[in-house]
């Protein structure tokens, strides 16, 4: 007997949902505008077209509209015995409107996946393949409910779900998501009242520092607008650390400690993915702009056996960035020379 999942709002994350659902062999249902729906069904992120009406009664109900439209599709949704959450990337209105409403088996979730790019027609089913799912759970949270819904983001979106409180998740999103897209747009500002002509001049690391600060302008409002009493605090603790940071400028000793307390903290984001052991080197690989170039690096490392521990993207600009590899320092040297055999340049860093 098929499981039926009903996802409200398939745009760039409800319709990677869809599309990983319907391999895991869930029937997929859609609720949004009339051509998106449509443009849906072709692209085979859904099944079909559906109502709020009907998806009271599906098994799962994901809600994956932009985030000010969460709490009213709560209110629409009411009452449901369906198992529901939703994709929203701040939490801690949404769950109280979903205990108030009375939507017993409500399990707020935020996966930590995304892109760049927009719409249904972005969709990818390997979306959320091993990122990080927040689900946050309270104390009037069904079990059962939650066990379910964690079930779904490992099992069939491949992704690893994660518990945290909401007001935690918010305070975490603030400190590090919104505020770095503040302070992008706030330092772009600064460069840009001192010299019309500063932006010409920047480096890598102001551009790596200030790339968010060109996000859809649209979704961000909305999103920081949501998350504005978490985003507050982590504002007024940024203010703080700043304001001494401007006291101890001229005391060469105090600022060299805050950047070996800065690299301590560095080193410690980076063991998420990567073991301390001093093992680890990163390499460099210049790339063009151009499609499938990234894949090509990573899949010539993988069909040779060569683990990349964690990569990211360091932009120079529009036309050329590097992908850099961080590997075991003992495949480094084999990993130069079949990147330079492939035509790649390649730089050691460390």
């Amino acid at each position: 007997m098929s499981r039926t999942l009903a996802i409200v709002g398939v745009g760039l994350i409800g319709g990677s949902v869809g599309l990983a659902a319907k391999a895991a062999g869930w029937e997929v249902v859609g609720v949004d505008e009339p051509a998106v729906l449509e443009k849906a069904a072709g692209l085979g992120v859904i099944d079909r077209a559906s109502t709020m009406k009907e998806v009271r009664g599906a098994d799962l109900v994901v809600l994956a509209a932009p985030i000010s439209r969460v709490p009213a599709l709560i209110r629409d949704l009411a009452p449901t015995d369906a198992l529901v959450t939703d994709v929203a990337s701040t939490k801690t209105k949404i769950v109280d409107e979903a205990e108030t409403r009375g939507i017993g088996r409500f399990v707020g979730g935020h996966p930590m996946a995304g892109s760049q790019l927009s719409g249904v027609a972005n969709a990818k089913v390997e979306l959320f393949h091993g990122a990080r799912y927040f689900l946050t759970p309270t104390g009037r949270t069904d079990p059962e409910a939650y066990r379910e819904v964690a079930r779904f983001v490992r099992q069939d979106l491949g992704a690893m779900p994660t518990a945290v409180e909401p007001e935690k998740h918010d305070l975490l999103m603030a400190a590090l998501s919104h505020l770095p897209h503040l302070m992008a747009v706030a330092l772009l500002k600064v460069a840009s009242d001192i010299s019309p002509e500063a932006l010409s001049f920047a480096g890598p690391s102001f551009r790596d520092l200030t790339r968010v600060g060109a996000s859809n302008p649209g979704l961000w409002s909305d999103i920081l607008a949501e998350n504005a009493p978490a985003l507050g605090e982590a504002l007024g603790a940024f203010a703080g650390a700043m304001a001494q940071l401007g006291s101890e400028i001229s005391n060469r000793e105090s600022i060299e400690y805050r950047f070996h307390a800065a690299r301590e903290a560095y080193d410690a984001l980076g063991g998420i993915l990567i073991e301390s052991t001093g093992k680890n080197v990163e390499i460099a690989v210049p790339v063009e702009n151009r499609p499938g170039v990234f894949a090509e690096v990573t899949t010539l490392m993988g069909s040779n056996g060569i683990n990349i521990l964690d990569l990211y993207v360091r932009h120079s600009n529009t036309e050329r960035a590097a992908l850099v590899l961080t590997l075991d320092a003992e495949a480094a040297l084999t990993a130069q020379g079949l990147l330079r055999e492939a035509g790649f340049q390649v730089e050691l860093s460390q």
